[in-house]
């Protein structure tokens, strides 16, 4: 198995963390954090389904480009490192449990862009009750387990909004409803799985901003007529960051490259790797705040957004007590 990148997923690095640079820097997009009702941008989020952003995993049989988790999964680092808005991850899943089920209408109206999707997450594996990220811009959501996934009309479910911790992720809490639009089991595409990998990948690269941003800091800052960095503490924690972030990211290019080789035991990589990387992007994020000192805790900053990010995310497919109790069962 070699994890080592291609040129061609070279390339989708660069030219995402380049496009997110020009047209989505997380400094310009702020409002959206911070501001109770700011909308966020659906016509960038068009211009960026049209790169083919959401159809980059999907299988050119049904529209889409035809590469495999391991490129998604380097496009959705760069999304978590840049803190880029918008629900491209229930966009890409949507869109293959649409494409799946044979809706090919509705899976180019979601990979365009057109037709947006949110993502439920059930609060606990035996309840109903859901919690909704991106619902205040989506017509459709996403919900999947590892049994099967399926879309629902987001105006046949009881939600109600609630003050999330990432404005740019809006939040909707309460129960599915109404028939389901579209739906596949995951012997046929396991979304879900594929789900846990690309939000690891997101967490990653949240993990990797947030050590990048510490050590940034820990240079110029200076305390006594020298940089910060100089001190021991200061080397020890960015150091424990990048040991983090590089373990996070290299798990989930070990799940991605086991599921599209299709290697025994895909599904417990995934598992780990979402476990993993939501751990590294909470501790570098702790690491890195504190590295910042009192401006770190300011929601001007990034370390702070990327905190909030993070604790978001983490609660996106499945909820910690369920990702352990699927890696092992309770007596």
């Amino acid at each position: 198995m070699d994890l080592m990148p291609s040129a061609e997923q070279e390339e989708i690095t660069t030219t995402v963390a380049s496009f997110l640079a020009a047209r989505m820097p997380a400094t310009a997009h702020a409002s959206v954090f911070v501001t109770p009702g700011a909308e966020i941008d659906s016509a960038l989020f068009r211009e960026c389904a049209e790169l083919g952003w959401l159809s980059l995993g999907l299988p050119e049989r049904f529209g889409g480009v035809g590469y495999g988790l391991a490129e998604e999964a380097m496009l959705f680092r760069e999304l978590g490192r840049g803190l880029a808005p918008g629900g491209f991850l229930p966009g890409v899943l949507g869109a293959r449990v649409a494409a799946f089920a044979g809706d090919a209408d509705l899976a180019a109206s979601i990979v365009s862009g057109s037709v947006q999707v949110a993502l439920a997450t059930r609060d606990t594996t035996d309840t109903d009750d859901v919690s909704v990220l991106h619902a205040a811009e989506a017509s459709l959501v996403v919900v999947c387990d590892a049994a099967s996934a399926a879309l629902y009309s987001i105006a046949d479910c009881a939600l109600a909004p609630i003050d999330p911790v990432d404005g740019s992720v809006r939040i909707a809490r309460g129960t599915l409803g109404g028939s389901v639009i579209a739906s596949v089991a995951a012997d046929l595409d396991p979304v879900f799985i594929r789900g846990l990998v690309l939000c690891a990948a997101m967490q990653a690269g949240t993990a990797e901003a947030q050590c990048e941003l510490g050590v940034a800091y820990a240079k110029v800052r200076e305390q006594f007529g020298k940089p910060i960095g100089a001190n021991q503490a200061i080397k020890h924690r960015c150091a424990d960051m990048a040991v983090r972030a590089e373990g996070a990211f290299s798990q989930v290019c070990y799940a991605a490259t086991a599921l599209d080789g299709g290697a025994e035991g895909f599904a417990e990589e995934a598992i780990i790797a979402k476990y993993y990387a939501d751990e590294a992007a909470r501790l570098n994020g702790e690491a890195s705040v504190q590295i910042h000192g009192a401006i770190g805790f300011t929601t001007e900053t990034l370390p702070h957004r990327h905190v909030w990010r993070a604790h978001t995310m983490a609660r996106a497919l499945a909820v910690r007590p369920a990702l352990l109790d699927a890696l092992v069962p309770r007596p």
